[in-house]
């Protein structure tokens, strides 16, 4: 282990590398329509930094056409080689501001392939890819026109689907669009289910599964992971030790879960792609007495937890970290070591309970974005406990009352009626 003293920021970068190929470093190849969507797979994938991107018009090997190459490298840059054609560029993980899993690009004359799962007819693009965006399966779209060559598929709306998301191969055909589902742009009218069911099971088909410290990272998993519907997370006192921290996310043909099985220190609860509201793929909290392992990257010192999780969030590379505040772990300017870590998939491999440890992940992936104000600030200082902004469309006059905050356990609605004064039901303050 290499213990250092300083470390280097990582920058947001958007520069785009015209007829470049990055050599080296690849994860994985998926296929997308554009360098945009490409650039987007990359900066939601855990650990790609780079991409280089094959467009339509690419000839050499039209094999290779609409294929986007996910890359990393320990040093956030690799080898650039001229290639014709070629579109290559950085990962937004640092952009803040420009972070957004949202595609509402339609590709003309593009057939995106994959699973077909519905078929109906509509009269435009827009109908279809709004049929798209409030079907819990569909990943993306394509649609025949009405002067479609084939009569028998003109004015067909086709729902696909795929197991990452991305289709699994792209053919250039006249008289079709396609398109993604705009479940990411916060336009689905589907319901928002934001409930939590506690000591229960959700009964589907298992995708995968990660180590997560709480319910709350597990959900933004299943938010932000393709196939993902709803999860199951086992508490620390989950009775096999094995599973404890194991968030399980699941999927079912119908869409919601096949049964609600009662299993002591097991919680439930949906993915939040189809609310209005915008949730970041990112997870601010940080856990005491927790320990996250992985790989390491590097050991820092620094005064406080919070000024380690900002060190991780600075290093691109890193996605969560442990802080050692113990004497042992010291220097005599009273900083502690700070370990920063990363995974395969962008979660612990394990973690360890115990006191003198306090962990959480990066915040490279929240999104910032100015905070909206309903009333006018009073000259004295109020706690608000709790709570996120309002997007546009909600309303951010009315509240919800919990018996839990920490589940999220819904027990009356009420108003914002002025500073510090809400109006609800009698019974719900009895």
């Amino acid at each position: 282990i290499i213990y250092a003293f300083c470390y280097s920021i990582s920058e947001c970068v958007t520069q785009i590398y015209e007829n470049t190929y990055f050599q080296g470093g690849d994860l994985t190849t998926v296929i997308t329509p554009s360098a945009n969507y490409c650039q987007v797979v990359c900066t939601y994938h855990p650990t790609c930094l780079l991409f280089t991107y094959l467009p339509a018009a690419w000839t050499k090997d039209p094999a290779k056409r609409f294929s986007c190459y996910l890359k990393d490298s320990d040093t956030e840059m690799l080898p650039k080689v001229d290639m014709e054609g070629a579109v290559s560029g950085h990962s937004l993980k640092q952009c803040n501001i420009q972070i957004s899993a949202c595609s509402p690009d339609v590709h003309i004359g593009l057939d995106m392939e994959g699973k077909i799962y519905d078929v109906t007819m509509a009269d435009s693009y827009q109908q279809c890819q709004k049929r798209c965006t409030n079907e819990n399966h569909c990943h993306f779209f394509t649609y025949a026109s009405e002067t479609f060559h084939n009569a028998s598929f003109r004015k067909k709306c086709f729902l696909k689907h795929t197991s990452v998301g991305t289709p699994t191969s792209i053919k250039v055909l006249d008289e079709v669009v396609s398109g993604f589902s705009l479940k990411p742009c916060q336009l689905s009218e589907i319901d928002c289910q934001m409930d939590i069911f506690e000591d229960q099971e959700f009964s589907g088909m298992n995708i995968t599964s990660f180590l997560t410290p709480d319910i709350s990272v597990c959900q933004t998993i299943c938010t932000y992971f393709p196939k993902c519907l709803f999860f199951t997370f086992f508490t620390r006192e989950w009775q096999i030790e094995s599973q404890r921290n194991l968030c399980l996310l699941k999927t079912s043909i119908s869409g919601i879960p096949e049964a609600l099985i009662s299993r002591e220190n097991a919680v439930s609860g949906f993915g939040l792609l189809n609310c209005r509201k915008s949730f970041p793929a990112c997870n601010s909290r940080t856990y005491m007495h927790m320990n996250f392992l992985g790989d390491e990257l590097n050991v820092t010192y620094t005064k406080g937890h919070r000024a380690c999780q900002q060190v991780c969030t600075d290093v691109i590379r890193c996605q969560f970290f442990t802080y050692f505040p113990l004497q042992d772990s010291c220097n005599e300017e009273r900083k502690c070591e700070c370990h920063l870590r990363m995974s395969s998939n962008g979660s612990p491999v394990e973690i360890v309970h115990g006191p003198g440890r306090i962990s959480g992940y990066s915040l490279r992936l929240c999104k910032k974005k100015a905070s909206t104000v309903c009333m006018q600030h009073s000259a004295r200082t109020i706690r608000i406990v709790g709570g996120t902004d309002s997007s546009p469309g909600e309303w951010p006059w009315q509240v919800s009352l919990h018996v839990k905050l920490s589940r999220q356990r819904h027990l009356c609605g009420g108003s914002i009626i002025s500073n510090q004064w809400i109006l609800t039901a009698a019974h719900c303050v009895m």
